[in-house]
Parts: C-alpha cells; sequence; structure tokens
C-alpha cells in the first residue's frame, strides 16, 4: 500500500504503520485498532505462543512483526516483503522500536519464491501471512513454499478472498471485472470448503476456515465511506482512489457472492505418499 494512502487511512486514529483491510468491532472507529485486530486473529488461529519462530509473509511496514514478537513472545521472527520501500521502512520501525531486544530480521522477497529466500526447510513454526495472500499468484506457490519451511505439526494461518460455489448466474463476469479492478486474479478465488480441501490435498491437518466477511469487508467499506467525508477525499483523489474503489466494489461483490476467510492449518507429523502439484511445475512469477 502507498505511503500517501496509508496515511490518510490512519488519518485522525492511532499511528501505526498498517496497511490492510483491517478486522472492525461494533463502533470501531480506528484504523490501526482494526488492522491490528486483524493481525491478532490470524496470530491465534496460528496459535503463535512464546518461544515460537515465526515466518510472517507479505509483512508491510513492520507492525505485524512487532505484534508477533512482543504481544505473543515469539523467539525470532522473520519478515518478507516484496517491496523494497516498505523493508526499508520495517527495518527503521524495527530498529526504533526494538531497542534492547533481538529477534527480528527482514527479507526482500516473494511470497511465491519464499524457497528462493534459501531458508532452511521445516525451519519455522509458524508461517502467517495477514491480508496479503489474495496479492499471492499462483496461491499454490505460495502454499508449497509454507509447507516445506513448516516443521512437522507447525502451523499456517494467512486471510484470503473466496467466492461462494453457489451464486446467480450473473456474478462471474462482475466478479471478474472487480477482480481486474484490483489487480487480482478471479480464477484464483475459491469458496471456502475448496481452501479447505487445497490445504488438506496438500497435507495439512485440523484445518479451520473461517468466514468474516462482515467484519472484514463491510467494516472496511463502512470506514473508507466515513473517512473519505471527514477528510474531504472522494474516489476521484489521486491518494484516495484505491482505498474508494475497493470501499465502493465491495458492495455488489459481495452480493455476487465475493467473501472473506481466514484459514488455518497444521503441517502433519508424517508427509503424504504423493503431493498432487509439484512446486517445479509451478510458473514462475515476479
Amino acid at each position: 500500500m502507498p505511503t500517501a494512502e496509508r496515511a490518510l487511512l490512519h488519518r485522525g486514529g492511532r499511528r501505526g504503520t498498517w496497511g490492510s483491510l483491517g478486522l472492525w468491532r461494533d463502533g470501531e472507529d480506528d484504523y490501526a485498532i482494526a488492522c491490528e485486530a486483524l493481525a491478532l486473529a490470524v496470530g491465534r488461529a496460528a496459535a503463535v505462543q512464546r518461544g515460537d519462530r515465526v515466518l510472517s509473509v507479505a509483512c508491510g511496514a513492520g507492525d505485524e512483526l512487532l505484534l508477533w514478537r512482543q504481544h505473543f513472545g515469539a523467539e525470532a521472527v522473520l519478515g518478507v516483503e516484496q517491496d523494497p520501500l516498505l523493508v526499508r521502512a520495517a527495518e527503521e520501525l524495527c530498529a526504533a522500536r526494538l531497542v534492547g531486544l533481538v529477534g527480528v530480521a527482514l527479507r526482500e522477497g516473494s511470497g511465491t519464491r519464499l524457497q528462493a529466500l534459501g531458508l532452511a526447510p521445516r525451519s519455522f513454526d509458524r508461517v502467517l501471512c495477514v491480508d496479503a495472500a489474495y496479492h499471492l499468484r499462483p496461491r499454490a506457490a505460495f502454499l508449497h513454499g509454507a509447507l516445506a519451511l513448516l516443521r512437522p505439526e507447525g502451523r499456517l494461518a494467512y486471510t484470503d478472498l473466496c467466492l461462494d460455489s453457489l451464486g446467480p448466474p450473473w456474478r462471474a463476469p462482475l466478479v471478474r471485472s472487480a477482480a481486474r479492478l484490483c489487480g487480482l486474479a478471479a480464477h484464483e478465488l475459491l469458496s471456502p470448503t475448496e481452501q479447505a480441501a487445497r490445504l488438506q490435498q496438500l497435507g495439512f491437518e485440523d484445518v479451520q476456515v473461517q468466514r468474516l466477511d462482515e467484519p472484514v469487508l463491510g467494516g472496511f467499506a463502512r470506514y473508507v465511506g466515513q473517512q473519505g467525508r471527514r477528510i474531504s477525499r472522494t474516489v476521484w483523489h489521486p491518494d484516495w482512489r484505491r482505498p474508494g474503489l475497493t470501499a465502493r466494489l465491495i458492495g455488489p461483490c459481495r452480493a455476487a457472492g465475493l467473501g472473506y476467510v481466514l484459514v488455518a492449518g497444521t503441517r502433519a507429523a508424517t508427509d503424504p505418499a504423493v503431493s498432487p502439484v509439484s512446486p517445479a511445475s509451478l510458473p514462475a512469477t515476479s
């Protein structure tokens, strides 16, 4: 998320570097608090605990790295982010806020090419991705990379957009058009049942999928509308175009079957005999 957009979303509330859709409680009107709430939900779904080694994929400008370290007590946190500007911002934030503490590191890299980072297999207790998985395509590359880096019985948790398997016949063109406007791949949108089945086929157990349509999508749309009026920004303002357009698209897309899920699963203690998709067969991504 560009710095200007993030600054406008945060204006009037608690300072922070967060850049997500957020998890909105009833009456919540602070962007940073909603974003932190979404990250907390992901951390809890992954059962992050004291002493864990955590890989945080698409970690943004760093606030979530501090959360894994300071709130959950993770022993070591590695943040992976593709945008070099966000990597530098995260490094500066962690250097300023982790005075006297160690255990947080940053690497520039793609969430769909985790193997390229040269990390040791099975070296993390938890792999997390907060409000970014829908930007990672092919999604299978991210999931295979996470599986390879998780220790047996380690846990993966991420949030993603989903698409209900049943719906009105007119929904597909609408969702495809909206996905293109938002830079997403419509063919990567699976139903919650398909999301769970994909993880199970890879060898994950105790797979859980939680719907968060209203507290995430509905809450973000309401907040952007209110914030736009407060700061006198419309969808036509260059720094408000993407948040404003996203908020406007949420209503019709939800009517067409678009949803939001929190997905979590535990790597099996023993690997499955056959993996349905070989990472080598996946297309290269940028």
